[in-house]
């Protein structure tokens, strides 16, 4: 549970509106090894733990269950292959942050960053791919600053 104490299966199930209004929960789902400026109430480990956690397997499914509904928020899904592709929902999941920068570009840096912490670097790469991608498409070129720490989120 996090400090509102609510389990991970509770928050899975909130609907878009609820993921982009509520902003401490995404801190909880991918963790680092820095605290959050923004919920001092999150979780933080060492890289040592995070080399321990790599290995229990609750902690890989959660966080796999975690990235695919963050996916799914962004209008992407991972495929079999390991790529992440645009769904048929990309249209009207993309609007709250492909075109334009917000907080959704710190979530994605945190997502991709504890990906790779926690042994999840190929889900990581691949998702960066798709960003890359999405954001020269999507993006002016002003816009497309968070592609340098999302790049730096894999270093």
């Amino acid at each position: 549970m996090d400090h509102q104490h609510r389990t991970l299966a509770q928050a899975l199930a909130w609907d878009d509106e609820v993921l982009e209004s509520t902003h401490d929960y995404i801190q909880w789902w991918f963790p680092l090894t820095e605290p959050s400026a923004f919920n001092g109430h999150a979780p933080v480990a060492s890289r040592a733990e995070f080399e321990e956690l790599q290995h229990d397997e609750r902690v890989r499914d959660g966080v796999m269950l975690a990235m695919h509904r963050m996916l799914r928020f962004y209008g992407l899904c991972l495929e079999v292959s390991g790529v992440i592709k645009k769904t048929d929902e990309w249209n009207w999941r993309s609007q709250n942050w492909a075109s334009r920068q917000s907080h959704n570009d710190l979530r994605i840096t945190r997502i991709l960053k504890s990906l790779c912490l926690l042994g999840h670097r190929a889900h990581a790469e691949a998702l960066l791919a798709t960003l890359e991608e999405i954001i020269r498409e999507e993006r002016d070129q002003r816009n497309q600053v968070p592609l340098r720490f999302w790049r730096e989120a894999l270093l």
